[in-house]
């Protein structure tokens, strides 16, 4: 595949929804959004995927964002780089249409050098940078990617607040100091913020705040952890391939990640959710998957949600570095499979 052309737009601010970044919840506190572009380039296969880059500075290049790069582990292999100069910048990676009713998707990921969750470092960060104007907050806290992601809306480059508020299932990676969460160690859960991976579902029964969407379901030591508890399965290394998959058949999602990780060595971490019966968060996607058990004043079960994959970095106020990914493969039980290779 060769390079990912297009061109920058000024950002015409999508309206999707409140906690968009020129949604109601934001402007009802003076918060409006700054001078942006915007780039959309479909690619792969007759156009099955979407890029969607989002940058400050109409200077910037796309290629600098989104790039077909020689295998950083070596040999004659091309794949596929994203990459934020600065934590001002996003890109996201969707399927062009929704996804169907079953159908698993994978893809390998790796090399990642989105901070390290050290203290007393600058996390992959130049150092200052904050998360506004939706927040005042320090950045530098905090720097991930998105190994693979389900997402309840269409997926493209948002403030970090509006991305919680979408997201069904997620592997993710967020390096943070001071620890907020808990890593298995392989023998007992230990504070850390030190390369985590994240195997979450969202609790759409627990309680939900503004700023963070719903309350996580985590997978550490071979069970989902109870509602609220931030837990990761294990640490990523950072000059490794891994391949991450989540597989969703009627009502069950599960997660699959393969490859050497730091506590447990050469190995895969597998697990199942029935979205249902656990009312992960909008889990229903046409009438006929009744989530009336799982209504609330955030969800109306009338409504419906339908499944779009998303990785890279979603986060237009958090977030910079660079992650590589090939072998993007969507199969369903009906076609062939869908493959981008770079």
């Amino acid at each position: 595949m060769g390079p990912i052309a297009g061109e920058w737009v000024d950002d015409s601010v999508p309206e999707d929804g409140p906690y968009a970044d020129a949604g109601e919840y934001w402007l009802n506190q003076g918060v409006h959004p700054p001078k942006a572009y915007r780039a959309t380039v479909p690619f792969g296969d007759q156009g099955w995927l979407t890029a969607e880059s989002y940058t400050r500075s109409s200077t910037t290049s796309l290629g600098a964002l989104v790039s077909v790069v020689p295998d950083p582990a070596g040999g004659p292999n091309r794949v596929l780089k994203i990459a934020s100069p600065e934590h001002t910048d996003a890109t996201v990676i969707r399927p062009t249409v929704p996804l169907p009713r079953r159908y698993r998707v994978s893809l390998r990921v790796g090399f990642a050098s989105f901070g390290d969750g050290i203290p007393g470092g600058l996390n992959g960060y130049s150092g200052g940078e904050t998360a506004e104007p939706w927040s005042h907050d320090d950045a530098t806290l905090q720097n991930g990617f998105y190994w693979l992601s389900i997402l309840d809306a269409l997926p493209r480059p948002h403030n970090n607040t509006w991305i919680h508020h979408h997201r069904k299932v997620v592997i993710d990676s967020d390096n943070h100091y001071p620890a907020w969460m808990e890593i298995f160690d392989g023998h007992s859960f230990v504070p850390s913020g030190e390369h985590p991976v994240m195997m979450i579902a969202l609790d759409g029964k627990g309680p939900a705040t503004d700023r963070t969407g719903q309350p996580f379901l985590s997978f550490a030591n071979g069970a989902w952890q109870p509602s609220g508890a931030i837990r990761a399965v294990d640490s990523y290394l950072p000059n490794e391939w891994y391949t991450a998959t989540i597989e969703r058949f009627d009502d069950t999602f599960t997660f699959e990640i393969s490859g050497r990780f730091r506590y447990g060595g050469q190995t895969t971490y597998r697990a199942t959710i029935d979205a249902k019966q656990r009312c992960v968060w909008h889990f229903n996607r046409t009438p006929d998957e009744d989530a009336s058990a799982c209504a609330g004043p955030d969800w109306n079960p009338d409504a419906v949600w339908p499944d779009w994959f998303m990785f890279g970095d979603p986060h237009n106020n958090y977030y910079e570095g660079a992650v590589y990914y090939d072998d993007v493969t969507l199969q369903t039980w009906q076609e062939p499979p869908q493959q981008a290779s770079f």
